[in-house]
């Protein structure tokens, strides 16, 4: 089988186990890694069996070779460097978030749309086929008429420098909240159309912990959890008038387990054994995207992709937490009402 040229742009956790994936998928290489420190690239790739290495991101795009760029770098560049990879022809897949906020999301997939290159973000949870499973079987009633979400993510990831810095768009809701509302967004069909949350905000002036609470027509709700202080059960429970449904972990969903309304289990759904990572069915869609020329995947499409942010950056100015980064506005002054929420793409 011809095999698909990835180069990786960063060499941290995330790229190690990006490459790992990539080895153990047919028709897929691990083909290239960038770093800005050259030896920090060199020894990535004599680590992970990748055959060239570049110290440089613009010396990566210049390779013929590499036929999709996989961003794994810090929160607040990965627009800046996506653009980079569009202009330079290559399709581009972003690791979450693909920007820290609504306005650069949108810049950055329409200026894609126009150039005709393939740009997305790698939120695997909606390419996670237990998980399409799940909205499947919620629409077909599995539990009845839903009612209310609750879900929950949290990890000690306090130490992270990248985490705690304002400038890195640091903070749990970009990092990890994102996936229980990822979650919400996929079974209740797009974001809410009201919610209040109220932060735990660190010294440096990134959220560390947050309960967001949304409000949905008909009067169903969802109820999110996030930290970075400490970890939690990570679990996602719908309840339905005919019984509830239990998601093991909201991140990467191994476990579903069905109950009836007397609280008795009354059927599982699991992950495929075949599964190796989770990562390999974003890559298997990005391809299939951009060799199409196709402008979005179908698991994942621009709308979804703004109205996350959309509903993370009202979260934020709520909060009044701004990054110091170009695109985000200045913070309010002590006493001015929080800007309204921004309109759903």
């Amino acid at each position: 089988m011809i095999e698909y040229n990835i180069g990786i742009m960063g060499a941290g956790s995330i790229a190690k186990v990006i490459a790992d994936t990539l080895h153990h998928m047919n028709g897929f290489c691990p083909y290239a890694i960038a770093s800005r420190d050259e030896e920090k690239a060199k020894k990535f790739a004599e680590e992970n069996e990748i055959e060239k290495y570049y110290g440089s991101y613009d010396a990566l795009l210049e390779d013929p070779e590499v036929e999709l760029v996989y961003i794994a770098t810090v929160n607040s560049n990965h627009a800046e460097l996506a653009k980079k990879c569009i202009d330079a022809g290559k399709p581009v897949f972003v690791e979450k978030p693909i920007s820290y906020n609504a306005k650069t999301t949108e810049e950055l997939l329409k200026y894609s749309v126009e150039k005709g290159v393939f740009c997305g973000e790698a939120m695997w949870l909606r390419y996670n086929p237990l998980m399409l499973m799940v909205v499947d079987q919620l629409r077909k009633n599995v539990i009845g008429d839903i009612r209310c979400i609750q879900a929950s993510i949290g990890y000690n990831l306090g130490g992270k420098e990248r985490m705690l810095k304002p400038e890195l768009a640091g903070g749990a809701l970009l990092d990890i909240g994102i996936y229980p509302l990822t979650a919400i967004f996929m079974i209740m069909g797009g974001p809410p159309v009201q919610a209040i949350a109220e932060p735990l905000v660190t010294n440096t002036g990134v959220d560390a912990y947050s309960t967001i609470y949304m409000r949905y027509p008909q009067g169903r709700v969802a109820v999110a959890t996030n930290t970075m202080t400490t970890r939690l059960d990570n679990k996602l429970t719908v309840y339905g008038t005919h019984g509830m449904l239990e998601i093991d972990n909201v991140n990467n969903p191994k476990l579903v387990t069905v109950y009836g309304n007397d609280g008795k289990p009354r059927g599982e759904m699991k992950s495929n054994k075949e599964d190796y990572s989770g990562y390999e069915y974003e890559f298997k869609a990005a391809r299939t995207a951009a060799i199409a020329g196709s402008k979005e995947t179908k698991e994942a499409t621009i709308a979804d992709t703004i109205n996350l942010y959309k509903f993370t950056d009202t979260l934020r100015y709520m909060w009044n937490i701004m990054f110091p980064l170009p695109e985000e506005p200045e913070k309010r002054p002590q006493g001015e009402p929080p800007v309204p929420p921004t309109k759903n793409a």
